[in-house]
């Protein structure tokens, strides 16, 4: 067996692994599962950027200024799953988290960041109440792997672009936002461990995107009207978030398990 053979097993059997690991996480518990995956929140987070001058415009003069930084809060929610565990004081994918954490910022780029992060939650409000909801009563696959399954298909149907966007910005120093959230969920949160698990994950999710796009099958995606749903979907959230930076005190999306 030659060396890039042997390479190429070991890509697939760390894949496999990662895989495995995320499906037992969600067939044991699957209300614990992420809401819209990391391209499509990178959609939204981009849209919203886009829309600057439909929110308020002392946010928008912020994460304008600062939209990696936006980007990278929406992104960041998702290091923590488990809410509805015994631990869950600790959890902020939660409308209290995150508007701790905007409270807590002292910078603008933490400021900018904690926004990213409420985004995220106002976004997940049409996913969890809706989008997964539908997917799962419709169509005809198992319920236990239900929210894993459709984030996936989901997150494919945006194209490469925007997963690979959001594998950047991850990457990137982020270390006066992780600060911020550290101080908030505490010191022992594992926030390290949490954060690298979810980048390596968007990073094989990459890999898998480009590498076996046949698994992803898109023709009967489109034939069950899959496709529509998502990106009507995807909308909804946008518009949802815009409407939330209009008014984030009293925006009726937080009165929403997110």
């Amino acid at each position: 067996m030659g060396k890039e053979s042997i390479k190429a097993r070991k890509v697939m059997t760390k894949t496999a692994t990662l895989l495995m690991g995320a499906f037992i996480v969600q067939a044991l518990c699957p209300e614990n599962a992420f809401a819209w995956g990391p391209a499509v929140h990178t959609v939204i987070a981009l849209s919203v950027l886009d829309g600057i001058s439909e929110i308020l415009p002392q946010i928008g003069a912020l994460i304008s200024a600062k939209p990696i930084e936006y980007i990278y809060g929406s992104l960041a929610a998702d290091f923590f799953i488990g809410k509805t565990r015994r631990w869950a004081t600790k959890h902020i994918h939660n409308w209290d988290g995150g508007f701790r954490l905007l409270k807590e910022a002292k910078t603008r780029p933490q400021q900018a960041y904690a926004y990213g992060f409420l985004s995220h939650l106002a976004a997940d409000v049409v996913a969890h109440n809706l989008f997964v909801p539908n997917m799962m009563s419709l169509l005809s696959r198992p319920r236990r792997v239900g929210h894993l399954y459709w984030e996936a298909k989901a997150d494919y149907l945006m194209g490469p672009t925007y997963l690979r966007v959001a594998k950047g910005v991850l990457f990137m120093n982020h270390e006066v936002c992780d600060k911020l959230l550290k101080s908030v969920t505490g010191k022992r949160n594992g926030l390290k461990a949490k954060k690298r698990i979810f980048t390596q994950t968007v990073k094989f999710s990459d890999y898998i995107y480009g590498a076996y796009p046949e698994f992803f099958n898109r023709k009967p995606l489109s034939a069950s009207g899959f496709a529509n749903q998502v990106f009507t979907m995807v909308s909804l959230s946008s518009k949802l978030v815009l409407d939330f930076l209009k008014d984030p005190v009293s925006c009726p999306c937080t009165t929403c398990d997110p």
